[in-house]
């Protein structure tokens, strides 16, 4: 249940997303996400449902902007230098193994939020925009592209956007079928993409 004093509603209007998004996070991590309404949130925040909805149009929406939020700030903190330079199948392993530990973690989270992704795809979006793991996969097929790993006549956007879609279908499918090891779904992922699936010449 939400608390009986709204939290103190920011006066500037730009601040209104990420008081709203703070709000339904603490909301998510004390009561689980299945648990918590939109109207909580409201509530909570000190606004209208009306408002809420203006800038998060389902409870999907405030998942991904709060999921987003935490991880972009955990990803600016560190240096992925070595990632980038130990070559694409090694860096993106070691980010795909510490993406499953974090995945195994919060799967109660990540179906409505992987649905939501794939429902409200912007095929215009940048990249760079965008909050969570899409600009790192670009970082290190841009790497992979300069040292010859890659072939270089697909831009590194359009790749990474390729092979992040793969990343949530990955999850999407470990997700649907239990018992399923989200590493070795991973793995599958680098495979595809490297080596696409084409039968092998004898």
């Amino acid at each position: 249940m939400p608390s009986s004093r709204p939290r103190p509603r920011p006066s500037s209007r730009a601040e209104l997303p990420e008081h709203m998004g703070l709000v339904a996070r603490q909301l998510f991590a004390s009561h689980g996400y299945a648990q918590v309404t939109m109207e909580q949130v409201a509530a909570e925040a000190g606004v209208s449902k009306r408002t809420l909805y203006k800038y998060f149009p389902a409870k999907e929406a405030l998942l991904e902007h709060t999921l987003e939020a935490s991880l972009s700030k955990d990803l600016a903190a560190r240096d992925f230098s070595l990632h980038e330079r130990a070559g694409f199948r090694t860096g993106a392993t070691a980010l795909l193994h510490e993406s499953a530990h974090w995945c195994e973690q919060h799967a109660d989270i990540l179906l409505p939020y992987i649905r939501y992704k794939f429902a409200n795809f912007d095929p215009g979006a940048k990249p760079k925009e965008d909050r969570g793991l899409l600009p790192l996969w670009v970082m290190l097929i841009d790497a992979a592209q300069d040292r010859g790993e890659v072939a270089p006549q697909h831009r590194s956007e359009q790749l990474g956007i390729y092979f992040h879609y793969l990343y949530l279908g990955a999850l999407m499918r470990w997700l649907s079928k239990p018992g399923l090891d989200l590493r070795q779904e991973f793995g599958m992922v680098i495979e595809l993409f490297m080596d696409g699936a084409a039968a092998g010449v004898n």
